[in-house]
């Protein structure tokens, strides 16, 4: 599997996750921190803070979803659902399947409007998440005034800086001075 790691907007898309349980709530846990359109589907479920249904799985219920979370226990369901997806080009993860997803779940951390993916081709997500604590350890506390205190220099800069390169040299000053 060969992975480009690309951050889309999700604003206004849904996802559905077919089961309930552990693997199911780790997948929600991660997209519940970008979105609230999400929907599970399992017949057997303590899922709370999203749309749930608790029957089986229909074909009809990915006509709705822009991506599809397939983390039941079934692998011959997975492996179904999967295919449909495909059929129909929605983006779909099988949780511990790579060979059937179109995408993955990286190891993330999100710290405000910063985040961060970090992933193996799913060959070793307890690699990715070994990484993940690392990289947890040096991101300072207050990241997200960094963020807003560049990104409001940046667009100030825009209109008093025009030449790229001195607007990047002014920038680098200010981040280093925000690390003091």
């Amino acid at each position: 599997m060969t992975l480009f790691p690309f951050f889309e907007d999700i604003e206004n898309k849904s996802f559905l996750i077919v089961g309930g349980g552990k693997v199911a709530k780790e997948k929600k846990d991660k997209l519940s921190l970008f979105t609230d359109k999400i929907t599970v589907v399992a017949e057997n479920t303590e899922l709370t803070g999203v749309h749930v249904i608790k029957r089986k799985f229909k074909e009809s219920d990915i006509d709705a979803a822009d991506v599809v979370i397939c983390a039941s226990d079934d692998n011959e369901l997975n492996s179904h659902i999967a295919a449909l997806c495909r059929k129909k080009n929605i983006p779909v993860n099988v949780a511990d399947n790579p060979s059937l997803c179109t995408f993955i779940f990286p190891a993330l951390i999100k710290q405000g409007d910063l985040t961060v993916g970090i992933a193996t081709a799913g060959k070793s997500p307890v690699y990715s998440a070994y990484i993940k604590k690392e990289f947890e350890k040096v991101i300072p506390d207050n990241t997200e005034k960094i963020i807003d205190e560049l990104w409001l220099l940046k667009n100030q800069l825009k209109y008093t800086v025009p030449k790229q390169s001195e607007r990047a040299k002014i920038l680098k000053k200010k981040l280093s001075e925000l690390f003091l």
